[in-house]
Parts: structure tokens; C-alpha cells; sequence
């Protein structure tokens, strides 16, 4: 059962924490989430988009008006064909390590070996599709994968 309570706490910090075009955006992907019953759980630096699974990351970061999205979800196996923009999009956005965040050393998946969309990374990090401040038409193309991955 989804969390009423948690989309209406999202959308506060959204509204508290981001002005212009960003609040915009992020409002209407959490409108997204809502009309495609994909649930918000609050974490310590953002929140985690669950389905059965944590399937992504939301960070909101007020001081920058910066709305982040990182997907966690690296392969895609279903029969839907995924057109090329799509898959160059992907590509993009596709976080390799050694990261800032510390890079082996720090994240024992940072040398993982991963199959995004037909092609072949050496090392990726565990969050593999990263997605900064993203603009609008971004966001569609992040919810289609989204859809996609679902």
C-alpha cells in the first residue's frame, strides 16, 4: 500500500527546498511517481523510490536548487525493444569509477563489471545511471527508463 503521508512529505521538502523551473520539475515527477504507484521513502540526504526493490535515489539539494536522480537499476532484460536515443541517453549518464566518492577503496562495487542497454563497462559505480539536476526534458526521457525498468 502506498504512503499518502510520504508523497505529501516529499512534495513539502520539494516546495520548501526548490524555487523556479527545478521546483516545476520536480513536482511533476513526483506527480509521476504518484500516477505510477512508485513510492517515496524518506533516508538520511534524500529518498529512495521503491517499488519491490529500491529502484532509485532522489537527493533535493536546497542550496544548489538541484534535484538529483540516480538510478540503481544497470541491466535491462525485458522484451520491449529500447529505441537509440534512449540508449545514448543511458550511456550519458552512466557513472564510472573511480568516483569522488572514494572509488574502490570506498565501495567494494565500484569495479563491477556491467551490460548497459548492449554495452560492456569495466567499472561502474553502484548507482550506475546518475543523473544531475536534470531538466525537463531529461526527466522524460528518465521516466520512460524508469517505465522501462520498472
Amino acid at each position: 500500500m502506498l504512503k499518502r503521508k510520504n508523497y505529501k512529505l516529499f512534495e513539502k521538502q520539494i516546495n520548501a527546498s526548490l524555487t523556479g523551473s527545478v521546483q516545476k520539475n520536480a513536482l511533476d515527477f513526483a506527480a509521476f511517481l504518484r500516477a505510477n504507484g512508485l513510492s517515496v521513502e524518506k533516508t538520511p540526504g534524500g529518498w529512495n523510490l521503491n517499488e519491490k526493490y529500491n529502484i532509485a535515489f532522489l537527493q533535493i539539494v536546497g542550496e544548489r536548487n538541484e534535484f538529483n536522480v540516480v538510478l540503481h537499476i544497470s541491466t535491462y532484460n525485458g522484451e520491449r525493444p529500447v529505441d537509440d536515443d534512449l540508449k545514448v541517453f543511458a550511456w550519458a549518464h552512466v557513472a564510472l569509477c573511480p568516483q569522488s566518492c572514494g572509488g574502490p577503496a570506498f565501495c567494494e562495487e565500484s569495479q563491477n563489471r556491467r551490460t548497459i542497454f548492449g554495452k560492456e563497462y569495466e567499472s561502474t559505480c553502484q548507482s550506475p545511471l546518475v543523473f544531475l539536476d536534470p531538466n525537463a526534458h531529461d526527466l522524460e526521457k528518465i521516466k520512460k527508463l524508469m517505465l522501462m525498468l520498472k
